[in-house]
């Protein structure tokens, strides 16, 4: 047992230093040049090597001063950790939110992701799916969403009641790249975070301004294809192994295809409806 508790805490430690600690030790020497050069010298490295001087000989003064100092520093690398994660989940809830602030009238612009895809319809003269067009705000919203639609117009039951199941009967194997996705989209929804915080930096030091908006492309970059490869697996998952969820449940699919009869049953049993 003791053993067990010593590697978790091995993985525990080590993810909160590589995911917490030294991006926050960062933030924070980037926020101590933010307040010892400003915007005015934004870029004057002996005023900033005097500055450092300066609290070194302080520092070196008072041992003890020195060590709060340190665990200081250690605490507000923690906090500035806490808020970024913080920080990305309030973004990832924003662009995933079903309801427009505008109400319809962006969906009927004809610059609309929507309005694109019927215009792209029309010219190759295909039928638009009104379940798949855009009905959410941003791209990573519809994604999700689609995996919903599909599954549903597919199999007819719902993706929601279907995946928490059907992950239990998985094995490590069909997981792990799951997982892997799930872990990389986090790493990007946190990365908002810390842009977040470096932009706000940017009202000291207008080059964190820079560094934020970087690191801001860069995370709506890595959460769209984090997303989209999460939103394939998953539904590969379903597509391989919905027919093994519905024999596990008494409700095995008799044809090639499982019709809407079996969709239905299926989806009132994990639904709980009982009886009709």
């Amino acid at each position: 047992m003791i053993g067990v508790l010593t590697e978790v805490g091995k993985r525990v430690s080590g993810r909160w230093v590589t995911a917490i600690l030294l991006p926050g030790l960062l933030l924070v020497a980037v926020a101590a040049v933010a307040v010892a050069l400003g915007h005015a010298r934004a870029f004057d490295l002996e005023h900033l090597a005097a500055a450092a001087d300066r609290a070194g000989r302080a520092l070196a003064a008072r041992p003890g001063r020195l060590v709060v100092a340190v665990a200081a520093v250690v605490a507000a690398a923690g906090l500035a950790g806490t808020a970024a994660t913080g920080l990305g989940r309030l973004a990832q809830r924003w662009w995933l939110r079903e309801r427009f602030l505008t109400g319809q009238l962006i969906t009927r612009s004809r610059w609309s992701r929507r309005s694109r895809l019927l215009a792209a319809a029309r010219r190759a003269d295909v039928p638009a799916v009104a379940a798949y067009l855009p009905q959410r705000p941003t791209w990573l919203g519809d994604r999700v969403r689609l995996v919903e639609a599909r599954v549903r117009a597919q199999y007819h039951v719902s993706a929601a009641l279907v995946w928490p199941r059907l992950w239990l009967l998985l094995d490590e194997d069909a997981r792990r790249p799951i997982s892997d996705a799930r872990t990389r989209y986090t790493e990007a929804v946190t990365l908002v975070g810390w842009a977040t915080l470096y932009l706000a930096l940017g009202a000291r030091w207008w080059p964190a301004l820079l560094v934020g908006a970087g690191m801001l492309l860069t995370a709506w970059r890595r959460a769209r294809d984090t997303l989209a490869e999460l939103a394939e697996l998953i539904e590969s998952a379903i597509d391989l192994r919905l027919r093994d969820l519905a024999a596990a449940l008494g409700l095995p699919v008799a044809g090639a295809e499982m019709s809407v009869a079996e969709g239905r049953a299926l989806d009132d049993r994990l639904g709980k409806a009982g009886p009709v």
